[in-house]
């Protein structure tokens, strides 16, 4: 209890966020602890919001937080605020962002309590908000207060170091407790025989409250055995002694797992006496009735009448339960949860309410989706006539949650069962889809290759196919082989005017020509994917401008995205983030970056999209890289190494990159040489873009020069020839073909030309790449003057990025020339505290926040996301060693910054 008052009053007083987990099991006093907590914080004028989960709400995704935000006396919430928050409910990322709004601005004026009770059963959507929202939180007056059975959720919840978290494991009652809580219940001291019965409850409160309960009511001897075994008999005694409609509205209260409304406990149970089967089951002590809705006196209780029910009966209340929820409530989320536990072999009735709830939830939780779908094609019968409609409605399911295996599983059983080569090809289509997202491109080949040696399959079947299979091409051919499949695709498409086909068709062709390094094209063909099917591939069209160092115009793409009000769900997509990832990374902004790679990896885990992981995990490997973080990087790399199951043409690329980076910046050149050699033969057959980018061919390169051999970085050379001519008037390809054609040659013409053409590139690692190639070219010429010059030039845009690596690289090359700067030793003792130690990004953060921006309105000013937002002010809270804004506002007006926003 100290604790969390603690947290309070450092919350009122200094403005600090704290979170407080109490766990213990069942019937300790967690949920008691909670309302004496709230009742404190309501006392010292803290605005509080609380919620509950429970084992039913687990498929409702985020509905104990959401409940939070209209709980109580003083909601946190208007109705209009809460209707606006529940229409979003489909986008866990929106979601997550409208609440974090809303309490940002309620804490800036008072703080807040937000305490949910029975944690273990949150659902996933309910885990992702809370480590979300309290993350872009921190250093604002928020107390997180969690109750739970189990203790490990602390960790899971933790959202940053710079939340102080606390946890407070309630322990049983002492003897003496015990003692003491006889007194005031039986108004005696206890007797032997009560102190007996109270020391075999484990100290556990309210099984201790039972057994007081009980020898109050009787003085009924008897030896009291196992406490938890006579707790147990104790209800069934109670509920075997119950009339016959009382006994089935307590039966469903216990199946219900929530709180009924008493109208709908009537309408559940229609032969139900109004008042005295009601009046019975209260008088029992089984339930009780609160706020219009029956409920148990605690959660012991409805466990153990639950237990009580046998199978099959439970069976019949959920069934019950999950039709009362479906077709008069049109709740299909929490009907589910009960047909979830109603399902038997052959109920089509529970699994077409699982399929119905696994299509709402597709684009919420594709892992809550993906098992519903699976519960649900194994609750029905081959041989029903409904299976064949509700498998294709499951696969499709399975296939966008990108449940890659099930969704093959379900794809073959149906294939098994059925002839009409159309519907095959139909489904083959659609387990295309699957394949490609799990990068299964050699499945999804095979299989449709199969399929079309029919003879028997109609014009729009071959068309959706040969389109799917182009896309397959992509990966699996050589560039132009694919990029033939894709253009023949793309015309019978056309032709067909099927938009389905056109949509995988034109998607076919932007990949094929993105292989082969045509990048306008792919731009083209990207932009028109676009108006086909509108905002899930705005990210390739942005990558795309990207290649031709277009920048400006992804970035105001972007920002669109951002402003956009009816573009906001699809500024959120983890596309959309990896787009402004790699944005921030080929700008050289490291911090923002990172910060991106960090709020994507947990995107991804929430939604299943490893792909975007993976790019990801390969931008913190080479931030790390460009830091000479070796160390941090290979963590990273052994991170990507979980995800197997993508073929090696989709996983394997990039993090190939990054093994080869990460040997050669340990010295082992050789091995750097063959882990990258099958990357660069992939290049050759533009197979992939990967070996494409430009600072990657120059890697490429650097290590077939250090180690000697001569093929490897001439086969870099033709690369670098190709994308340059591919390209023309792109200055970043054209720059690192001269680069590369200069070194090969040692021709300082060359070389001073690819500085010049490199400088007009808006990326600062070739800027800085085309400065240290003719700097050192210069040294080794004789003519010192200028190469310093080129390379003080690199060492700065290395310095600015903060590619700590590379600028160590040029400063000992500068030194042995016999060169000293002062900027050198400056860079070397930047400290690791305080404002000195902060970077740019950082800085500019700081000075935002403390000025009293919201994370939203500095991420407007900034021009980025929010999470990225988040994550700098954490890092400045740890540098300056702060907890709150208040501090950081504090901290900077002492050192006499001046808090004004950066313009």
């Amino acid at each position: 209890m100290a604790s969390a008052l603690s947290a309070l009053r450092r919350a009122s007083q200094h403005g600090t966020s704290s979170s407080v987990l109490v766990s213990g099991p069942a019937g300790i006093g967690k949920t008691a602890l909670l309302a004496e907590i709230c009742e404190h914080a309501t006392r010292m004028k803290i605005r509080v919001g609380r919620g509950r989960c429970d084992p039913i709400g687990q498929v409702w995704p985020g509905a104990p937080v959401i409940a939070a935000l209209r709980a109580g006396p003083d909601p946190l919430m208007t109705a209009g605020e809460y209707e606006q928050i529940a229409g979003v409910i489909s986008e866990p990322l929106l979601l997550a962002d409208q609440i974090a709004s809303r309490l940002e601005d309620l804490a800036t004026a008072r703080p807040l309590l937000i305490a949910i009770d029975d944690l273990q059963w949150a659902d996933r959507v309910s885990r992702f908000l809370l480590r979300s929202v309290a993350s872009r939180l921190a250093g604002l007056p928020v107390v997180w207060l969690f109750a739970s059975r189990d203790d490990s959720l602390g960790t899971e919840l933790a959202a940053c170091d710079v939340i102080r978290r606390e946890d407070l494991r309630l322990a049983p009652l002492t003897t003496q407790d015990l003692a003491a809580m006889a007194r005031d219940w039986l108004g005696r001291v206890p007797d032997e025989r009560t102190r007996h019965y109270l020391g075999a409850t484990g100290g556990n409160p309210f099984l201790a409250s039972q057994i007081l309960d009980g020898l109050a009511r009787s003085n009924a001897g008897g030896e009291p055995g196992a406490v938890a075994v006579q707790f147990a008999a104790a209800v069934a005694r109670r509920l075997g002694d119950l009339p016959g409609s009382a006994r089935e509205l307590v039966e469903l209260i216990a199946a219900a797992g929530r709180p009924l409304p008493v109208r709908d406990a009537f309408a559940l149970i229609p032969g139900l006496p109004s008042e005295d089967g009601l009046a019975d089951a209260v008088e029992s002590g089984l339930i009780i009735l609160s706020a219009d809705a029956l409920t148990f006196r605690h959660d012991l209780v409805r466990e153990t009448v639950y237990a009580i029910l046998a199978g099959h009966r439970a069976r019949q209340w959920h069934a019950r339960l999950a039709e009362y929820y479906l077709t008069v409530l049109g709740e299909p989320l929490v009907a589910a949860s009960h047909a979830q536990a109603a399902a038997t072999a052959g109920d089509l009735a529970s699994a077409l309410i699982l399929v119905s709830a696994a299509e709402t939830l597709t684009r919420t939780s594709a892992d809550d989706a993906g098992e519903l779908a699976a519960l649900a094609f194994g609750a029905v019968h081959t041989a029903q006539p409904e299976w064949l409609e509700l498998s294709r409605r499951c696969l499709s399911v399975l296939s966008r949650a990108q449940h890659a295996a099930q969704a093959i599983a379900v794809a073959d059983q149906i294939l098994a069962r059925i002839d009409d080569p159309n519907l095959i090809g139909q489904v083959e289509t659609e387990a295309a889809r699957a394949l490609w997202l799990s990068g299964r491109v050699r499945d999804l080949a095979a299989r449709i290759e199969r399929s079309l040696r029919s003879s028997d399959l109609d014009s729009l079947a071959v068309v959706r196919l040969r389109a799917a299979y182009a896309l397959a091409c992509t990966r699996t051919l050589p560039g132009e082989p694919a990029a033939r499949q894709a253009a023949a695709a793309l015309e019978q498409a056309r032709d067909r005017g099927d938009a389905d086909a056109l949509a995988l068709a034109v998607q076919a062709a932007g990949e094929a020509a993105r292989n082969q390094g045509h990048h306008q094209a792919a731009l083209r063909h990207f932009r028109e994917l676009r108006t086909l099917t509108g905002a899930p591939y705005l990210a390739e069209e942005i990558t795309a401008l990207q290649f031709v160092d277009r920048y400006d115009h992804a970035q105001a793409l972007l920002d669109q995205a951002r402003a956009s009000r009816a573009a906001a769900t699809e500024a959120l997509l983890p596309g959309i983030a990896c787009a402004q990832m790699w944005q921030d990374f080929h700008l050289g902004r490291l911090d923002d970056a990172d910060a991106g790679a960090r709020t994507l990896i947990e995107l991804g885990r929430q939604l299943g999209t490893n792909l975007h992981l993976l790019d990801a995990i390969t931008i913190r490997t080479a931030v790390a890289l460009l830091r000479g973080e070796t160390e941090i990087a290979a963590a990273q790399l052994r991170l990507a190494g979980q995800f197997t199951g993508a073929d090696e043409a989709i996983r394997d690329p990039g993090v190939t990159v990054m093994r080869g980076w990460l040997a050669a910046s340990r010295g082992d050149l050789p091995a750097a040489r063959d882990t990258l050699r099958p990357v660069l033969q992939g290049a050759e057959q533009a197979r992939s873009y990967w070996p494409l980018w430009p600072c990657w061919n120059g890697l490429f390169f650097g290590v077939g020069g250090a180690i000697g051999d001569g093929a490897f970085a001439a086969s870099c050379r033709d690369v670098a020839e190709a994308n340059a001519a591919a390209n023309p008037g792109v200055a970043s390809f054209e720059g690192v073909a001269l680069n590369l054609r200069g070194l090969g040659r040692r021709d300082l013409d060359i070389l001073a030309e690819a500085a010049a053409v490199l400088d007009r590139s808006p990326r600062p690692v070739l800027r800085a790449i085309g400065a240290e190639s003719y700097g050192r070219a210069l040294l080794d010429a004789g003519r010192r003057a200028e190469a310093l010059g080129h390379l003080d030039r690199a060492w700065d845009e290395y310095h600015q990025m903060g590619a700590r690596a590379f600028r160590g690289d040029v400063q000992r090359a500068m030194r042995q020339a016999g060169a000293r700067r002062a900027k050198w030793s400056a860079a070397a003792a930047a400290p690791a505290t305080g404002w000195a130690c902060l970077t740019e990004a950082e800085r500019r953060v700081a000075t935002l926040i403390g000025d009293g921006h919201t994370n939203k309105s500095a991420a407007s000013a900034l021009g980025v996301s929010v999470n990225t937002v988040g994550t700098h002010l954490r890092a400045v809270f740890a540098k300056l060693g702060v907890q709150s804004r208040v501090q950081l506002a504090n901290c900077l007006a002492s050192s006499g910054r001046q808090l004004r926003s950066p313009a």
